[in-house]
């Protein structure tokens, strides 16, 4: 509860204080400075209406309400719907995206909405925690009982102190950066808890050199439930 009372507070705290100047300043600011007020405004309630989402859905899991919608699909479909999703983002930021897998990737018995929510919230903390004109890759394999995937990056890394903390509740890596972009620090921890339901693993993978490597695996026959 401390942890979203300090999420909430400092959006609330913008949205008052710019609205108490438009109000105290009622037609003596300039119009281009109104609608920057009101842009400013607009942001920190999608931010607040991000974080209230994404608590909502923590507590669904959190309380067994959440089910899993099973399909059937070709893992390699999902690698390329996410693909196309994050590549505008991407070259946004002058990143080079890589997508690279084994031939013949089998079909999965997952939730593909969830598998997909993961992906992307993996892809989008890659390009986000990666100064621009960096290199994200994303490589796919399988064997007789499982697909991966893992999404490698060069960008800031996570400090080894730290390590054991990014599937923790309202983490940041670089607190600054995520809340400039809108993050609420959820991300993982919701990716960690749909991976859990699918009986799979996500992972922070111990590679040398710069960047950050993680790496989720699905059953391909899905969970048992």
């Amino acid at each position: 509860m401390a942890n979203v009372s300090h999420e909430l507070r400092t959006p609330l705290t913008n949205i008052r204080s710019y609205a108490e100047t438009l109000v105290d300043s009622a037609g003596d600011l300039p119009p281009a400075m109104e609608k920057k007020f009101l842009g400013v405004i607009l942001n920190e309630s999608d931010r607040m209406t991000h974080i209230v989402d994404d608590l909502l859905t923590l507590s669904r899991f959190d309380s067994g309400y959440s089910q899993l919608n099973l399909t059937t699909f070709p893992f390699a479909d999902v690698l390329e719907d996410s693909y196309q999703a994050i590549r505008i983002e991407a070259q946004r930021h002058d990143h080079t995206l890589i997508l690279e897998g084994e031939q013949g990737l089998p079909t999965v018995r997952a939730d593909r909405e969830r598998v997909l929510q993961v992906i992307m919230n993996i892809l989008s903390n890659a390009i986000k925690y990666t100064t621009d004109g960096g290199r994200i890759v994303m490589s796919a394999g399988f064997d007789p009982d499982r697909v991966w995937l893992e999404v490698t990056d060069n960008g800031i890394g996570i400090p080894p102190e730290d390590r054991e903390r990014i599937f923790e509740r309202f983490y940041r890596v670089d607190k600054a950066r995520s809340r400039e972009s809108g993050g609420t620090g959820l991300g993982l921890s919701i990716a960690k808890e749909i991976i859990r339901q699918h009986e799979g693993k996500l992972l922070l993978v111990d590679r040398p050199g710069p960047g950050t490597t993680l790496r989720m695996e699905l059953k391909r026959e899905g969970p048992k439930a």
